[in-house]
């Protein structure tokens, strides 16, 4: 038989009597202070032991630490009576060490601990174990065991402190300003390279275990800030670990007693200093990029730097929406703690309270900060939500990359992965709703009502209400374009065209010369003026008429047909239009042979936008459907129609689509669609890009959910 059984069988009031009759003892290894939060003085106590941070009123605190494990409640209370000039009874004090032995905090011995341990009932013991096991089986974070650096940062203080003076913070900020001079004097290179650097679509596999490695440096260092300035302001840091956030890299430093102890300037400063130690290393690593020859070691290495500590990570850690350094830096400039916690509260019951009429108490907020509540949390629930959709669109796309047609469902698993708590929430509230509703929906809900409601949804579902629709981006072009060759080589004289410059037909663009064309005219002419002498005076003498003739009339043929040439040195616009090409100018002086193009002409009042439309989505274009056109940089949109689609397929253009990288992706065949747009106002210009919208015909609900259906079996089952 189990001897633990046995005994709790035998004696079972025993362990229950013993921490009974112990009195309650404050933790000895607490670390506390009072502050001031929104006005109302409170004193904030970290329990080392337990991990854990309470918040007491003065009056509450002092009570608290009259509690040394060895008076008694009687005691406790008469000297707690005396200090407050009122009258304390036993009973308060009893109740009120009965609610903070609830929360865990009075201090346990390791046997009392163990004993309390044993009365656990059986069903948290195996919610315990559950938790245990899922330690590493959770993606949305995988926490690893942490270090005590509280040794190494004191060292490191010891060392580094005169970072905290004036004169080195001055220094600092002279530093973060030629960061900024460099980083806007070549954003057009680290902007665009930025958003390049993070976009793991492109990435092979070696680029991303560079990138894990970088990270973890940076965040490393990043942690490292907050810890050292914990340590500058008299706190402890007894952890420090690593941990993975949706399989991304993390690190996380318990900087609780700095919060504790510090003031709230000293608060704000231990929130800032992780994004200030990156920028010390983006200040060090840009100068070093921009002295450094572009051929070597350093400058590829101080480039990543710069980029994975620039501009993203100040996004990132700057940024009050999300629960990090920009948050509680947020949180203590307008001095709200939980801020994220109490907006959303206040907002989430004041939508149930008043949106959906359900029986919920609202929060009390200041009506000064009603707004401002409103606002963070409409604005960091929406960001939160975006930040949660890009991750699974992320996982879908890297998917999509290898298998287009069942990517669909690794996407949907990491979005029911990351949203789970999300949807049981959502689920709990509708349930909520429908319980709270029920009776009143029934009572209004008679057979009539019903049958109208069903008439109304029915409605919904075969009325034609939504439009089949394709959408392509486009480089517009005109619809009548001009190549203007020339006929014959020369070198160029005169150019009398510009960019941009609109031409009439006929008008002439540059002037060639030719001089062996010039002088084999020249020579032909005086050949044809001697011929023509010569047919004369035959045609006196009767002597050989016929042959002066025939000579005379091949060399004035000969004479027009250089003439001819000649004449086409002057290069001429076919058509009525604008010059599209620019630096024409720059063709004097140049020899050009037959056949090279000199200058584009374009009509720009009528325009051509081509779009791919894929063989997937060719059964909803039609011809003489109206279309619509969105070009980058306008909010107008512009109306045209579809008119022409190419008899046969062919790959879609390489600039208005992302490059294959990956074998597993077998591409479909696209059909071009070209769509005009009048353009009388020249707003549109040609190499415009946009997207294009081709609205098909329209169609109910239920017809759409069952074309769909048949498509996707006939493609994915079939």
């Amino acid at each position: 038989m189990n001897i633990t059984r046995a005994l709790n069988a035998a004696l079972p009031e025993i362990p229950a009597r013993t921490l009974v009759e112990r009195y309650p003892r404050v933790p000895p290894d607490i670390v506390h202070k009072e502050t001031d939060e929104d006005g109302v003085p409170l004193v904030r106590v970290f329990v080392r032991s337990q991990d854990a941070m309470y918040k007491f009123p003065p009056q509450n605190w002092a009570l608290v630490e009259l509690f040394d494990g060895r008076r008694s409640y009687e005691e406790i209370a008469n000297i707690y009576s005396r200090q407050r000039g009122a009258e304390y009874s036993v009973e308060e004090v009893r109740e009120f060490a009965a609610t903070l032995d609830s929360m865990e905090f009075w201090y346990k011995t390791p046997q009392e601990k163990n004993i309390l341990l044993m009365q656990k009932s059986a069903e948290e013991r195996k919610e315990l174990l559950k938790s245990k096991k899922n330690k590493y089986g959770d993606l949305s974070q995988i926490l690893f065991p942490a270090v005590n650096p509280d040794k190494f940062l004191t060292w490191l203080h010891g060392k580094t402190s005169f970072i905290y003076t004036p004169w080195f913070t001055l220094l600092t900020l002279g530093a973060f300003g030629c960061m900024a001079a460099i980083t806007v004097a070549h954003w057009s290179e680290i902007g665009r390279d930025s958003l390049q650097f993070f976009n793991f679509a492109d990435k092979s596999w070696g680029d991303v275990a560079v990138f894990y490695v970088v990270a973890i440096i940076s965040m490393c260092w990043h942690e490292l800030g907050h810890g050292h300035a914990c340590k500058h302001f008299g706190g402890k840091v007894p952890a420090m670990g690593f941990l993975l956030i949706y399989l991304t890299p993390a690190f996380y430093t318990d900087t609780t007693e700095g919060h504790v102890l510090g003031t709230r300037t000293q608060r704000f400063v231990i929130s800032l200093a992780g994004a200030w130690a990156e920028l010390y290393i983006c200040a060090v690593a840009t100068v070093v990029w921009w002295l450094t020859p572009p051929d070597t070691a350093a400058h590829s290495v101080a480039y990543m730097m710069v980029l994975i500590t620039g501009i993203a990570s100040i996004l990132i850690n700057f940024n009050p929406l999300m629960k990090l350094d920009g948050y509680y830096m947020l949180s203590e400039i307008i001095g709200i703690a939980d801020l994220k916690e109490n907006s959303t509260a206040y907002v989430s019951a004041w939508v149930k309270r008043h949106i959906w009429r359900l029986p919920v108490e609202v929060p009390y907020v200041p009506k000064r900060r009603r707004l401002g509540f409103a606002v963070y949390a409409l604005l960091s629930g929406l960001y939160s939500y975006t930040v949660l959709y890009v991750l699974a669109r992320f996982v879908g796309n890297v998917f999509r990359n290898f298998n287009p047609d069942w990517s669909f469902i690794p996407e949907l698993g990491t979005a029911a992965l990351i949203f789970r708590s999300r949807i049981r929430t959502l689920v709990n509230f509708v349930r909520f709703v429908y319980l709270d509703k029920k009776d009143r929906v029934r009572s209004w809900l008679h057979k009539r009502q019903a049958a109208v409601l069903a008439a109304i949804i029915l409605l919904l579902l075969i009325l034609p209400l939504s439009h089949q629709a394709i959408e392509g981006s486009f480089v517009l072009e005109p619809a009548v374009l001009a190549e203007v060759r020339n006929p014959v080589a020369g070198t160029v004289t005169s150019v009398y065209a510009k960019e941009g410059m609109w031409v009439s037909d006929g008008t002439p663009l540059a002037q060639l010369r030719n001089l062996p064309l010039e002088s084999k005219l020249a020579r032909i002419r005086s050949d044809y003026a001697l011929a023509t002498m010569r047919a004369t005076d035959a045609s006196l003498r009767y002597v050989d008429f016929g042959s002066a003739l025939q000579r005379r009339n091949q060399l004035a043929q000969e004479s027009h047909d250089l003439s001819s040439e000649i004449a086409n040195l002057t290069v001429r616009s076919p058509i009525s239009g604008e010059v599209l090409t620019p630096h024409l100018g720059d063709r004097i002086g140049a020899y050009l042979p037959e056949g090279v193009v000199i200058a584009e002409i374009g009509d720009p009042t009528r325009l051509r936008a081509r779009i791919y439309v894929s063989e997937h989505d060719l059964y909803k274009l039609h011809l003489g459907e109206p279309a619509r056109l969105h070009v980058d940089g306008f909010f107008k949109k512009w109306d045209a129609q579809p008119q022409s689609i190419s008899p046969l397929s062919s790959e879609i253009d390489s600039s208005l689509s992302a490059p294959v990288k990956y074998k597993g992706l077998h591409p479909p065949n696209f059909y071009v669609v070209d769509l005009f747009v009048d353009n009388p106002d020249g707003k549109l210009r040609p190499g415009m890009t946009g997207t294009a919208r081709i609205h098909g015909q329209r169609r109910s609900l239920l017809r759409l959910g069952l074309d769909a259906l048949i498509r996707f079996s006939s493609r994915k089952l079939w």
